[in-house]
């Protein structure tokens, strides 16, 4: 699943809010942690994020980092606290936008876990580029600008169990413009892409990472696949980039 919730008005300089997060947009009340794609935009300075369960006094650490001006997005995995909320602090003294995308959620009831194990090749798990759209091996395609593009990663698991989602990161390089870069699951086929009978997929709402202009950024994401195993990349504006992805592993279930 995935949902986006706007914090209300800018984040001040080293201020917290509270975001609820279970008993909203499929997140059940029992959930015990969200795996969030968190984004700032327009910060008026240098600073950095901190997300950390409600209830609890805010870490000495960084869950995302940013300059000036800069619009930048990172994966974070955060435990709810007791009252199903997460806590976000801007560490700069001005203020800042921020965006929170919902990517899933944990709890006692999950009934998946993580395998790194690829078809063909059990002891060879970990890593593997499946796309580079600069013409490098193994995989290459155009890149996009605008639209989206389908990717069906066919890396097989333990005993063919069902996919929850998987785990990638995304790279984007030679960019000509600023803009971000969206992933969900598409309903269509692998087939049916192939065959030309696929139907157009809605535009996701959501971004996985934000870029400018000559920049080259990457970002951990985890997608859960359509109904037929497919996921698609959708380029939010009108410039083209170079994508690269790398897959890490899987969400199996058992």
């Amino acid at each position: 699943m995935r949902g986006v919730w706007w914090a209300a008005g800018t984040a001040g300089g080293q201020g917290t809010f509270g975001v609820q997060i279970t008993g909203r947009n499929g997140v059940p009340a029992g959930a015990t942690a969200v795996a969030l794609n968190v984004t700032v935009t327009n910060p008026r300075e240098t600073g950095y994020l901190t997300v950390f369960p409600s209830g609890q006094p805010a870490p000495s650490t960084s869950s995302l980092n940013f300059t000036a001006g800069q619009t930048v997005a990172n994966s974070v995995i955060a435990p709810a606290g007791a009252d199903g909320k997460i806590n976000v602090r801007n560490g700069a003294w001005a203020g800042t936008d921020v965006i929170i995308d919902v990517v899933g959620y944990y709890g006692a009831g999950s009934k998946a876990a993580f395998a790194t194990w690829r078809r063909g090749r059990p002891a060879e798990g970990g890593p593997v580029r499946h796309i580079d759209s600069r013409g490098l091996p193994p995989n290459t395609w155009h890149c996009l600008a605008g639209g989206y593009y389908p990717l069906h990663l066919n890396t097989g698991n333990r005993g063919d169990l069902p996919i929850e989602a998987h785990v990638t990161n995304l790279t984007v390089t030679t960019t000509t413009g600023a803009g971000h870069l969206s992933v969900a699951p598409d309903p269509n086929s692998a087939h049916a892409y192939q065959y030309g009978y696929a139907v157009k997929p809605p535009r996701p709402t959501t971004s996985a990472l934000n870029w400018t202009a000559g920049k080259n950024v990457s970002n951990l994401a985890q997608a859960k696949p359509g109904p037929h195993g497919v996921i698609h990349l959708w380029n939010q504006s009108s410039r083209e980039g170079h994508y690269i992805v790398d897959w890490f592993g899987e969400y199996d279930a058992y």
